[in-house]
């Protein structure tokens, strides 16, 4: 039994290290790159509700170094007051705003139809088409790091990853930071076909195999579906380092990180298992040594200090990376991460408490939408908050 406890806080010691070595290699193989050739490029954002953040984006996009040829935003009725923002804040863009109406999806998400009706206005005239999020603030070089491999001809599909800003924020949004950084820094492994839908650039000819307005008529979830078809049509896919888009993470708590494992039990089951599997023994490898080290076993507590040591490490990384990615960390940022480097026992147990939550949940909400899931292509619309039809 002595043995076994010494593996676990042995595996504990491992993993930790693991995640450090991860991330110091993606700081160090990090290269911000623009695109070296011109062409057209369609902007696509879906949205629903109240938009706070939609101003900055425009000012975003107002910034970028590489011009897109439009923008279009797709909403689920002419009431959602995501249509009267985006076009109060048109006149910000150096280029066109196009609306379009989805009309309220009952078999699909509504992100997944909102996506589908802003795809049907795709013309010959573009040679990249980029899906994001609302909620992003991408840097300058962003579009032009997103779509330069798609326009030289290497890649069909470019996609990055988010990069999560706390600020001043709960305990919750700050270990759920913690969590989405180290999960940021790992390596994206080609043939997975994974990709993020909050910045993904398709070349003409990739979505046209996709046919993404057919595949979205029945799908959980957007960039899951569309990676796994990429991924069977052989199409070529390319994470770039670069591309850790910031997100104020300010309302990313424990509901939104179990959303993320509730897809991936859908779509990639083998993904949250492995995440369950070695979430459980690290969270039993930290308690094993927290409960020795309380009881005055030396090495147990040189263990558990070796562990808090390279987690302070992996946050100066995490630093480092911000930095580099023209998003750095602020005070309160920092030391409210430092807290969480400190406390594993809080942030371990609680990934590990997402992941079980997620297992057996078939309700999911995303923008006052709740869906009932019984797979990826079998969802129907709980209840859904309705906007006013009286405009103006």
């Amino acid at each position: 039994m002595i043995w076994l406890a010494w593996g676990l806080g042995g595996f504990s010691l491992l993993i930790t290290l693991g995640f450090l070595l991860l991330s110091i290699w993606h700081f160090r193989k990090l290269r911000r790159a623009g695109a070296d050739r011109a062409g057209k490029v369609s902007l696509i954002l879906a949205l629903r509700g109240d938009q706070p953040g939609l101003a900055a984006l425009f000012a975003a996009l107002a910034a970028q170094e590489f011009s897109a040829r439009r923008l279009i935003i797709a909403v689920e009725t002419e009431a959602d007051p995501a249509m009267a923002q985006a076009r109060a804040l048109a006149g910000m863009l150096p280029f066109p705003l196009l609306c379009v109406i989805a009309g309220e999806a009952e078999a699909t998400a509504q992100k997944c139809a909102n996506l589908a009706a802003a795809m049907a206005l795709i013309d010959q005239h573009d040679d990249t088409v980029v899906v994001m999020d609302g909620d992003i603030r991408p840097q300058s070089y962003w579009l032009g790091c997103l779509v330069g491999p798609v326009l030289d001809g290497r890649y069909d599909i470019v996609t990055g990853y988010r990069w999560l800003q706390p600020g001043g924020a709960g305990w919750m949004v700050q270990a759920i930071a913690w969590l989405d950084h180290a999960v940021a820094l790992l390596p994206r492994l080609k043939g997975i076909g994974a990709i993020w839908g909050g910045s993904t650039a398709y070349s003409a000819a990739a979505l046209r195999q996709l046919d993404l307005p057919r595949l979205y008529a029945r799908q959980l979830v957007d960039d899951l579906s569309a990676g796994l078809k990429a991924r069977a049509l052989g199409l070529r896919i390319l994470t770039r380092r670069a591309l850790l888009v910031p997100l104020p993470s300010a309302s990313r708590g424990f509901a939104f990180y179990r959303r993320q494992f509730q897809y991936g039990w859908h779509y990639q089951p083998s993904a949250p298992t492995i995440a369950l599997g070695v979430t459980t023994l690290h969270a039993l490898g930290i308690l094993v040594l927290l409960v020795a080290s309380i009881s005055g076993h030396g090495l147990a507590q040189l263990c558990l200090a070796m562990i808090l040591l390279l987690r302070l490490a992996c946050l100066r990384c995490h630093m480092a990376v911000a930095e580099k990615i023209a998003s750095p960390m602020t005070g309160a940022e920092i030391w409210r991460q430092v807290v969480m480097a400190l406390l594993p026992v809080v942030s371990v147990p609680m990934l590990l408490a997402i992941i079980l939550s997620s297992v057996a949940a078939r309700r999911m909400r995303w923008r006052d939408i709740a869906y009932d899931i019984a797979g990826p292509e079998e969802l129907s619309v709980a209840w859904r908050r309705r906007y006013d039809d009286k405009i103006g």
